[in-house]
């Protein structure tokens, strides 16, 4: 532990703990027990509750959900970065793949020390209705970063549907009738489903009329993706007018940003064009929990400004919180921290999801007034990672004007 006392930048690799001051990092981590497990050990049960936050120092986890979903996690990876099983009651059994070390932080501990660590945001930022600190919206906002700091806001489940699906689709023994007979359990989704694979973008020699017949022409992997996509439209909603607005804005922005990266992913090799369009729906995923904190506090939901001054300071860390608790892949996690990082470089040259996403997201804000903040085309790594690197800026708008008419028909499946 005292190599942890005078390691600050090893405590920084942490999100949570980043936002501490050094001071406070010393504080925390001479109370934080520093333990190790062996190879095969269990480091927590699912279904345990306590007060403890976990984080990988060294070494590598697995998290094994009740459905039998797993996923490893490596010691300075980006999934490192967040507290392990975090969600209480803990939404996953971990156990250690290899000899590793945690760090177990008191989790009232940390919350007390985020209240008075160094604020990044800036309250007056959230306009007049927040100039005074006895200003019940001062406090609002003050109570929803505690919420997110101790892990209490509320997070969606990903709907029955798409866990349904993705867990069978990801079971060697996949049967493709098996898949079908529960996508028709929904009829909506699979006129949906039916209606995609009759699209240009999938068509092929006759039209189809049956469920089993258009998971067979998309593919398992097709059909996993935009099966997720058509369940998730059901959690961009609100009972209240105003927060409709703004989920239906959301909506339409996250459909075109996938529409793009779809397109984009077809131009490039080695991409799958409907995880790359999956990748874009959910770069934003984390703005959804926020509008719903606001439906229960009347405060955010007549103070417009004030929730658009919470989003993007919030959006990539509930966003990345909520994609690992559906386990998805690290791919999708990457893609939602990374999607408004315009100068992000991974070090390697083969292009990933989130250089599909953040270039989509460049294209869709051409032309409003969030593109003036973006860096030139030809400053961007991703750009020149993307097949569009070998073009010019100017030659890649008129390749995506002359895939204009396929943007088009994925938005319209989606719609």
């Amino acid at each position: 532990m005292e190599d942890l006392k005078h390691n600050l930048e090893a405590l920084k690799h942490f999100t949570l703990l980043e936002k501490l001051s050094d001071e406070q990092l010393i504080v925390l981590a001479s109370r934080a027990d520093s333990r190790e497990y062996r190879r095969g050990q269990v480091i927590l049960e699912r279904g345990s509750r306590d007060s403890s936050d976990y984080y990988l120092l060294e070494g590598e986890v697995k998290l094994e959900a009740q459905d039998g979903r797993s996923v490893q996690v490596a010691a300075g990876s980006e999934r490192a970065r967040q507290p392990i099983a975090h969600l209480q009651p803990r939404q996953f059994t971990v156990t250690a793949v290899k000899q590793s070390t945690m760090l177990i932080v008191d989790q009232p501990t940390l919350t007390q020390m985020l209240k008075n660590a160094p604020q990044e945001f800036s309250m007056s930022e959230a306009g007049t209705a927040m100039e005074h600190a006895d200003n019940p919206a001062y406090a609002l906002v003050s109570s929803f970063y505690q919420d997110l700091n101790a892990h209490r806001l509320s997070l969606p489940s990903l709907p029955d549907m798409a866990m349904r699906i993705r867990t069978m689709t990801e079971q060697n023994d996949c049967n493709i009738v098996d898949v079908a007979k529960a996508i028709m359990r929904d009829p909506s989704i699979t006129a949906k489903l039916i209606h995609a694979a009759n699209s240009p973008l999938y068509r092929g020699f006759k039209e189809i009329e049956s469920c089993e017949d258009a998971v067979v022409r998309l593919g398992l992997d097709a059909t996993r993706q935009l099966i997720t996509i058509f369940t998730l439209r059901e959690l961009f909603k609100s009972k209240y007018e105003l927060l409709q607005k703004k989920m239906s804005a959301l909506w339409k922005h996250t459909m075109e940003v996938g529409s793009i990266a779809f397109v984009l992913a077809r131009m490039t090799p080695g991409l799958k064009p409907e995880q790359a369009m999956l990748a874009g729906i959910l770069h934003d995923i984390g703005v959804v929990p926020v509008i719903k904190y606001a439906e229960e506090h009347p405060v955010l939901r007549t103070h417009q400004d004030m929730l658009e001054a919470i989003i993007p300071e919030v959006r990539e860390e509930i966003g990345c919180a909520l994609l690992e608790n559906w386990g998805f892949p690290d791919v999708f996690v990457e893609a939602a921290r990374q999607a408004e990082n315009y100068r992000y470089d991974s070090g390697n040259d083969k292009p990933s999801y989130a250089d599909i996403v953040i270039v989509a997201q460049v294209h869709a804000f051409i032309g409003k007034p969030e593109h003036a903040a973006i860096p030139q085309m030809d400053q961007i790594p991703a750009f020149h990672k993307l097949a569009l690197g070998e073009l010019s800026p100017q030659r890649s708008l008129q390749v995506m004007q002359m895939a204009r008419e396929e943007i088009e028909g994925m938005q319209s499946i989606l719609r």
